[in-house]
């Protein structure tokens, strides 16, 4: 009888059930576009490798150092691709399409001032430029070291910088309460929603894992 109900779970897709394959992420900025006027011409799809100095918009990987300043991330579960877009008045012109190489160093970003403001509680003036909404997203002295993460960046100056931080695993515990968490409904917690996901992976993986055994 164990074996008979051991059977179907069997079935899981195995990739789903690997501990070191990270989710996607859950907040990046996704673009919807309307429907554009139908007597302008379609838009151009360009697909070609990024250019050497090209720069990625967000980043994903594991916190292998935190610093008063800086945060270190090794690089895991990003994207092979990024997108571009030019408009013309009613659709769009240009759809370009990045082809990316995989990174596989571990990569240090500088925490921007707004992060350090937001960090702060958004206490005092802004930084200069002002800022925009954190909610969703998690301060500085929320990171620990093996943290899965995904940071939106940006280089100035030839400078990386952390511009904004979501924590999407805590292996061993649970993903901190976001900005904005406090005054949101539970079922739409950002902490809520991270934890039931790293639960349910959790228990997959130990499931996979005692049925190997069983198969044995």
């Amino acid at each position: 009888m164990r074996m008979l109900l051991a059977l179907p779970l069997l079935c899981l897709p195995v990739t789903a059930l690997q501990a070191g394959d990270p989710p996607k992420p859950p907040l990046l900025p996704v673009i919807a576009f309307q429907a554009g006027d139908l007597t302008k011409p379609p838009p151009v799809v360009i697909v070609l490798p990024a250019p050497p100095d090209y720069v990625r918009g967000d980043f994903c990987g594991r916190v292998v150092a935190r610093g008063e300043e800086t945060i270190t991330i090794k690089p895991e579960g990003n994207p092979k691709t990024q997108e571009s877009f030019s408009f013309y008045e009613g659709g769009i012109k240009e759809h370009r399409i990045y082809l990316l190489d995989d990174p596989k160093e571990p990569q240090t970003f500088v925490f921007s001032n707004e992060l350090h403001w937001h960090n702060g509680g958004g206490v005092g003036a802004p930084p200069p430029g002002g800022v925009m909404s954190h909610d969703g997203k998690h301060k500085i002295d929320d990171l620990r070291c093996g943290d899965l993460v995904w940071i939106w960046c940006c280089r100035i100056n030839g400078i990386d910088y952390c511009t904004a931080i979501h924590i999407g695993r805590r292996p061993g515990g649970k993903v901190p309460p976001a900005i904005g968490d406090a005054k949101t409904e539970s079922e739409r917690r950002v902490d809520t929603q991270r934890n039931a996901e790293q639960a349910c992976e959790e228990m997959l993986i130990a499931t996979f894992r005692r049925l190997k055994v069983l198969a044995r």
